[in-house]
């Protein structure tokens, strides 16, 4: 059982002042066993309440114990312990907290079972006087300060279990602690050597203030917007975070309360406590669980939470408008004061549908669908996940496309696009190694993936299509008119530099394009080939694409865009022409494409043979003139 649980099922009801100001909760159980609480050499707190005004651990005879405490509020600590028999079980050597008030007195009892001959058992305590010491196995002792007790190995005998209980009254003031340490073993020979054994165990008991107990606080209560659930569903137990993402349009918001006081405490809702919740916008309900039904029982506002749970609270928050997006702000108080406000948003209905032309393709393959294995899953490729569509709510929130895979579709195709469809069916392997082929838009990432397919194989060339989506409310909406191309497969290729010469330091573009055999650009994905090849003469160029360097761009990953593959390299320093070679498999079996790039000097100095061409046009030049005015002087 958690320590949560534990501590829900800790009521503190019928609290009444008795006649030393201390506090005492109803009986929750009868006599219980000593050996069955404290078995196994360990530590036990009794948590039932005392009848009587004050504690005691009374042997009844026959090993059987009647232990009660008065002033214990609950456990705190995160340490795992086990409830056993009206109390809490501390594993061996761990560390235990709880709240108690003032002048709690708490019965306990230590053990040290299966012991070896003369093994002693003891208690040390801060904080407070230990009373009612007895055990068994040997004589019990308590030091003149009442603050350590043992039943000492000294005086025992044989191979037996040994066992010490009493009472822990508090005297340690509010917002302070007291502690209660139980130690074993052979060197425990009275109260002066009672540290000197195995540690059982350590309880640490923190003493509330009247004003700090059962009053909430903020930094140790948990408040928190949970993941939104479907009409029905079950609401999630996770509980560290607020959910801030939009919840899809029809799904239920939903709220967790755990609300405690500074000492880690559950509030218990009584007569005197009041939790109220009310919504700007919508419908809310609480409930004190989390049950699958509670969705359809937001009908109403709520105005009180009532009943005996133990701190912890649950609020459903219907959408203010079906079908609107919008938002609501639920405000939370306690006894009239409000311990929090949530804000809770809503998608609407499809209203808009739209492809990221920039982004999708516009040429696709003729006759291309995606194949799949024998149990459904996408064969890898490139040319898959080649539509981005986006669909919004009329307010312009991207919205949870869950079920494109039924709703989305072609519509309105025209010319080579007659024929076309979305490939839809398999989502289950990964967009990054192409082995799916659609990806559903969810609010957070703002789009979703599609594969254009099943392209007539008897048409090619210029077409039109339109995305379609069916909402909620069975409206069909369309994207835009879009404008695409079909294409065959590469019948031939062109290769061509982006300039004529290039400078020392430049970077060279070469583009390839391909088309099919009646000139279309060859599709977005296609690849180039396994035998396509790309060599420059390293003197001059050096690969600056990687897809190209080599025969990597043989690779089944390297493909057309536009019809085109962009190759760059950066140019050397030696002026000069360098070969280049462009080899890609077409169906005309085009023979590759060779020729030089040419690599010119930057520099603006004027060699000797240009001086001389200088001199010689102006020598002819002064000639000429030196003609002109001896003719001009004759006349």
């Amino acid at each position: 059982m958690s320590i949560k649980t534990l501590r829900k099922r800790i009521a503190l009801v019928a609290v009444s002042a008795l006649g030393v100001g201390l506090l005492s909760v109803a009986p929750a159980s009868a006599a219980t066993s000593l050996t069955t609480n404290v078995s196994a050499s360990r530590l036990f707190i009794s948590t039932t309440a005392s009848t009587t005004g004050s504690a005691s651990w009374a042997n009844n005879g026959a090993a059987s114990t009647d232990g009660k405490s008065i002033g214990y509020i609950s456990e705190t600590s995160a340490t795992p312990t086990t409830a056993a028999n009206g109390g809490v079980l501390l594993a061996t050597g761990a560390a235990a907290t709880a709240v108690v008030y003032a002048g709690a007195q708490i019965a306990f009892a230590a053990s040290n079972i299966a012991a070896t001959n003369n093994s002693g058992v003891s208690v040390v305590v801060t904080g407070g006087t230990l009373s009612g010491i007895a055990g068994t196995g040997g004589t019990a002792s308590i030091n003149g300060s009442a603050t350590t007790a043992v039943v000492d190995a000294a005086t025992a005998s044989g191979d037996e279990d040994y066992s010490i209980y009493g009472v822990l009254t508090v005297s340690a003031p509010a917002g302070s602690t007291a502690t209660l340490t139980a130690y074993a073993g052979a060197d425990i020979t009275g109260t002066t050597t009672a540290t000197n054994g195995a540690l059982l165990g350590t309880w640490t008991f923190t003493v509330a203030s009247a004003s700090l107990s059962q009053a909430y606080s903020a930094a140790d209560s948990t408040i928190t917007v949970q993941a939104p659930i479907a009409k029905g569903a079950t609401p999630s137990t996770s509980v560290g975070y607020d959910n801030t993402a939009l919840i899809p349009n029809g799904q239920v918001g939903y709220i967790y309360m755990d609300l405690e006081d500074a000492y880690g405490a559950q509030i218990v809702a009584a007569s005197t406590v009041s939790l109220t919740a009310t919504s700007s916008a919508s419908t809310i309900i609480g409930h004190a669980t989390a049950a699958s039904a509670n969705s359809y029982a937001a009908t109403a506002q709520l105005t009180s939470i009532a009943g005996a749970n133990a701190g912890v609270y649950y609020i459903v928050v219907n959408q203010p408008v079906a079908n609107t997006a919008g938002s609501t702000t639920v405000t939370i108080q306690l006894n009239g004061a409000t311990i929090a406000t949530k804000t809770l948003r809503w998608s609407g209905i499809a209203a808009s549908l739209v492809v990221d032309t920039a982004n999708s393709a516009n040429i696709f393959s003729q006759g291309y669908s995606p194949t799949y294995d024998g149990g459904g899953a996408v064969a890898v490729s490139t040319r898959n996940l080649n539509i981005i569509y986006v669909v919004k709510d009329a307010a312009g929130n991207a919205i949870d496309v869950a079920d494109a895979a039924t709703k989305l579709s072609v519509s309105d195709a025209t010319g080579s696009m007659a024929g076309a469809a979305l490939a839809q069916a398999d989502s289950t392997g990964t967009a990054a190694a192409g082995t799916v082929d659609f990806v559903a838009q969810t609010s957070s990432e703002g789009y979703g993936l599609a594969t254009m397919s099943n392209i007539s194989s008897i048409l090619d060339g210029a077409g039109t299509y339109r995305l379609a989506y069916v909402n909620a409310a069975g409206t069909v909406i369309k994207s835009p008119v879009i404008n695409a191309t079909v294409s065959a497969g590469a019948n031939t290729f062109e290769a061509a530099w982006d300039k004529a010469q290039y400078n020392p330091g430049d970077i060279a573009t070469l583009t390839i394009t391909a088309k099919d055999a009646k000139g279309n650009l060859v599709a977005d994905g296609v690849a180039l080939g396994t035998t396509a090849l790309i060599t420059v003469n390293t003197d001059g160029l050096t690969h600056a694409t990687a897809s190209c360097d080599g025969t990597a761009i043989q690779a089944t990953t390297v493909v057309y865009s536009g019809g085109k593959k962009i190759c760059k390299f950066a140019v050397k320093n030696t002026p000069g022409a360098y070969s280049y070679t462009v080899s890609i498999p077409t169906a005309s079996s085009q023979a590759a494409t060779v020729g030089t790039a040419k690599i010119v000097s930057a520099t603006t100095s004027v060699t000797n043979a240009e001086v001389l061409a200088a001199i010689v046009k102006l020598i002819a030049s002064i000639n000429k003139q030196i003609k002109a005015l001896q003719k001009s002087l004759r006349r």
